[in-house]
């Protein structure tokens, strides 16, 4: 009995010497590591380093009203609060704490662009992802280094070569934001003036034009796979928040149904690949040498819906605010419009070279 508790207590002593290492002496080593480079920040905390500090500045900020009201585009104090405040308290670059995690803040584009140059053997790394992540990502090409990363960039150069993307892919996406158009114009019923909220429904849009072009023709199947992913984004920023262990295993949940889904998906394509533009049948028909695997193929539909989606919809969304927030660069743009398109023409790719302002 005596051995036994003598073991528990060396056990014991063991993590919380690796604990206090790893939370208190590496984090104010590497501090004093960067102060003695000219390189300082808010100081490291214990354990949570600045993230309560992070946290009420954002909550103070989404408490203010937008600064877009105002005619002011400084939106950084809203959306980055904590880089807003520290970059004018310290030198740049500055460095700060996410959890015992040091994180360096750079702002020169001449230096983002050496590290992004250099991770993945170089002199930078990437950040890897965390459990909660790797159920998002799989095995897509943001979590990827060095050759793998190299690979997995060539054969994705592929499907989205810029003739392909006009040909095969912009039809779909003219199609897809006609149907939108043509609700709103439902919706309008005659009026000059009415109110909708458009971010859900841009959010939408962008889901079903990436559906259409990852599975063609299985577009349905499409929707119900990027739903899924939706849901698993609502449960991840829960478990991020949270620590809910219970929004952890929902993502699991569901990344299981999403990951049998687009499987189930992949020998059909095989079948119909050779009259098929979609994303799926491009990937799987890449050369025997660099062909994907099933799980390389259910990471990169992954990585295009987040990666895809998000920023699509959240960058439509963000210039019709704009553009309602300056009525004359709505002038502007259908001066520029009216003469190449009139006033019911469809687009197609060669009329983009004569929109200057619209692009």
């Amino acid at each position: 009995m005596t051995h036994l508790i003598l073991v528990l207590v060396a056990v014991f002593c063991i993590r919380l010497f690796k604990f206090a290492y790893n939370t208190i002496w590496i984090p104010f080593r590497i501090q004093n590591h960067f102060k003695k480079q000219g390189v300082t920040g808010p100081g490291y905390r214990p354990i949570f380093g600045n993230m309560p500090e992070i946290s009420r500045l954002f909550k103070e900020a989404i408490s203010k009203p937008s600064p877009l009201h105002d005619g002011d585009h400084d939106v950084l104090p809203r959306v980055a609060p904590f880089y807003h405040k520290w970059c004018n308290m310290y030198v740049k670059p500055f460095l700060y704490w996410s959890g015992s995690q040091p994180r360096l803040a750079i702002s020169d584009p001449n230096l983002i662009k050496k590290v992004t140059m250099n991770t993945g053997g170089g002199s930078f790394d990437k950040i890897g992802f965390d459990p909660k992540g790797k159920i998002l990502f799989g095995q897509g090409i943001i979590a990827l280094f060095g050759q793998q990363w190299a690979l997995q960039r060539r054969i994705l150069n592929h499907p989205f070569r810029m003739e392909r993307v006009q040909a095969c892919w912009l039809p779909d996406i003219v199609v897809e934001t006609c149907k939108m158009l043509g609700k709103w114009e439902e919706r309008r019923a005659g009026r000059d003036e009415f109110q909708m909220k458009v971010f859900k429904q841009l959010h939408d849009l962008s889901a079903d034009i990436i559906s259409r072009i990852a599975f063609g023709t299985f577009f349905e199947q499409g929707k119900r796979i990027f739903s899924l992913q939706e849901q698993q984004m609502q449960f991840f920023s829960l478990a991020v928040k949270s620590l809910n262990i219970p929004g952890l295993r929902e993502m699991c949940t569901l990344d299981k149904e999403t990951n049998e889904s687009i499987r189930a998906l992949i020998p059909t394509n095989n079948e119909t690949r050779e009259e098929s533009s979609s994303f799926l049948s491009l990937l799987m028909g890449s050369d025997e040498e660099e062909r994907l695997g099933e799980e390389e193929i259910i990471g990169k539909f992954k990585t295009f819906y987040f990666a895809g989606k998000e920023t699509a919809a959240n960058a439509l969304s963000s210039a019709l605010l704009l553009l309602g927030l300056n009525p004359e660069w709505q002038d502007k743009a259908r001066e520029e419009v009216i003469p190449v398109l009139g006033s019911n023409k469809i687009p197609v790719a060669k009329n983009l070279k004569d929109l200057k302002i619209v692009n």
